[in-house]
């Protein structure tokens, strides 16, 4: 991977600065004024129209009198995709609160065009649409250059305007973004050496997120996968968060909520052991649901006070055949949760993934149907330890001792 840009370094430290040096949102500039940085709204794709959770979240976080701005920039049919977003952000925020500027591959000069700049000091917030967060960061970073339009951006976040955005428009917020791969390319291949190499690609992102990696469509595309691989990497960040489709996690400083309808898992590789390139042992999963709060400075999940533990049966557990498929982690999620058995073992395509509960180890509801996929309202599970292994590994690991299951 590349080196971080040395002119996106500097701002990454001033984010740094804002968000662990004071409390909730409140930062100090370089002259020590104190100030507050804006809301990120970050959504997993899939965002439905109807999704008032989510929306309410971005137009609630606006700061000052002008409208919320979209921007198309990832998007293969930018105009499009502008006016779509437009039309949705209106519905909510009321007449003339959203408009588009248009910034593209199409003519990425308009990130330096002092009119497009000026326009962009007078946004409320912004919001990016979905498409491939690489055109995001080649406009507003090209070569890892900062734009005029990137300051302007980056200003008005300092000064409170919220910043959020959809699929791409979410992995771009990161420090260090995953551009690409499947989660079967990144198991076999590890992470991708070159831009087109095989496996997953991670590259320098927007910086706004400094507290990990952010991954999207998460569980819906069966990307579990390609994420332990890149907490795993030598040169990537421990930490990971994969963002459901039709969710957000919602981040205020070094506080996060999740909103929506599904959840956020968070992967925890920090105190992992890494036995071999894009392998290891001893990585936390943790799925937070909609209401839960998580702190991103111990990345604990508190979950939400009206949730009610998930009932547990003596039924086995029947296990995907892919635990990469659409939905097939969800459902191994629920299905542990739910049973008295604790462990699944796939023998993958030159690994082996083993998913273990937890010592402490609790799931929770706010109903036992009403989810995604037929899962329960508002799932909560974890913590999983999950082990990535070589295959035959595992006959030589030491089981862990699992505890009883604890309420949620």
């Amino acid at each position: 991977m590349t080196s971080w840009p040395s002119a996106l370094r500097v701002l990454a430290a001033l984010a740094l600065a804002v968000v662990h040096g004071c409390t909730a949102s409140d930062g100090v500039d370089q002259e020590g004024v104190a100030r507050t940085t804006g809301r990120l709204v970050i959504v997993g794709g899939g965002l439905q129209a109807d999704n008032s959770a989510v929306y309410q979240s971005i137009v609630d976080a606006r700061a000052g009198d002008g409208p919320l701005c979209v921007l198309p920039t990832a998007s293969a049919d930018p105009t499009a995709s502008m006016e779509r977003a437009v039309e949705v952000l209106t519905g909510y925020g009321g007449v003339d609160s959203a408009k588009g500027i248009l910034i593209s591959t199409e003519d990425p000069s308009q990130a330096q065009e002092p009119s497009v700049v000026a326009e962009m000091a007078t946004c409320s917030g912004f919001y990016f649409t979905g498409g491939s967060q690489s055109r995001v960061v080649d406009v507003f970073l090209p070569g890892g250059d900062t734009t005029e339009a990137y300051r302007a951006l980056w200003q008005r976040w300092q000064e409170g305007a919220v910043v959020s955005g959809s699929s791409a428009g979410a992995a771009m917020m990161s420090r260090v973004m995953i551009a690409g791969g499947s989660s079967a390319d990144a198991v076999t291949h590890g992470v991708a050496a070159e831009g087109d190499g095989d496996g997953v690609h991670i590259r320098e992102g927007m910086g706004f997120f400094e507290f990990g990696m952010l991954d999207q469509h998460f569980l819906a595309r069966g990307r579990i996968g390609r994420l332990l691989v890149s907490v795993l990497g030598e040169d990537s960040p421990q930490i990971g968060l994969g963002i459901d489709e039709n969710t957000a996690l919602v981040v205020d400083g070094d506080s996060a909520w999740v909103v929506g309808a599904s959840g956020v898992v968070v992967v925890d590789g920090r105190f992992a052991q890494r036995t071999e390139p894009h392998r290891g042992s001893g990585l936390r999963v943790t799925l937070a649901g909609a209401g839960d709060l998580i702190d991103l400075r111990t990345f604990a999940v508190q979950k939400g006070r009206a949730k009610i533990p998930v009932p547990v049966t003596e039924a086995s557990v029947e296990l995907p055949a892919d635990p990469f498929a659409r939905w097939a982690f969800l459902h191994l999620m629920v299905d542990l949760a739910a049973s008295s058995t604790r462990e699944a073992t796939f023998a993958l395509s030159g690994a082996t993934l083993r998913v273990v509960e937890d010592e402490g180890f609790s799931a929770s509801m706010t109903g036992p149907a009403g989810g995604v996929e037929g899962t329960p309202t508002d799932f909560s599970a974890g913590p999983f330890t999950v082990d990535l292994l070589e295959p035959g590994s595992l006959r030589r690991q030491t089981k862990r001792p699992v505890s009883g299951k604890g309420p949620g």
